[in-house]
């Protein structure tokens, strides 16, 4: 067992959740409700579309299952957005280590989900956020969160895990 590109699969994933967004939710007058009922779905539809979709061998109980280990895997020369180290109750900030660009032999980043700047009222999943396992020119960023543009990563299941 090794990586196995998943690239295509997370597309469905990605469209299936915008069009669910920014047809039936995103026009609501409720928008709180809108952004709860919303983050109640996505991971029903990421088992759904996803974790079920991926080759897992022996018998288990779904539930019981370990969560995949996917991996995005950046194109040549793909530029990343790293988040800042916040004190707790600060915001959020995205942009240490400006200009950064990676490839994949000196990053390895882990999916945690996608990513866009604005919540409302259109989304469009432009960017995966990812944890950074290792950073070969940077490991002071490793353990942090990043942003990569979807067009300029693959995702790959690591099977072996």
């Amino acid at each position: 067992m090794g990586m196995r590109d998943i690239t295509d699969l997370m597309n469905i994933y990605r469209e299936c959740s915008r069009h669910l967004w920014n047809t039936y939710f995103s026009g609501r007058e409720n928008s709180g409700g809108s952004l709860d009922a919303f983050s109640q779905i996505t991971p029903l539809l990421f088992e759904g579309l996803i974790e079920n979709e991926l080759n897992y061998e022996g018998e288990a109980n779904v539930d019981e299952l370990a969560p995949p280990v996917l991996k995005v895997v950046p194109r040549e020369r793909s530029p990343i957005i790293i988040k800042f180290l916040n004190k707790p109750g600060e915001n959020n900030c995205w942009g240490e280590g400006k200009d950064i660009y990676v490839n994949s032999e000196e990053i390895e980043l882990d999916f945690v989900d996608y990513f866009d700047w604005s919540q409302w009222p259109i989304r469009e999943f432009h960017f995966y956020r990812c944890r950074i396992v290792r950073f070969a020119s940077h490991p002071e960023f490793e353990g942090r969160e990043a942003l990569i543009e979807a067009l300029n990563g693959r995702v790959f299941h690591d099977e072996s895990k």
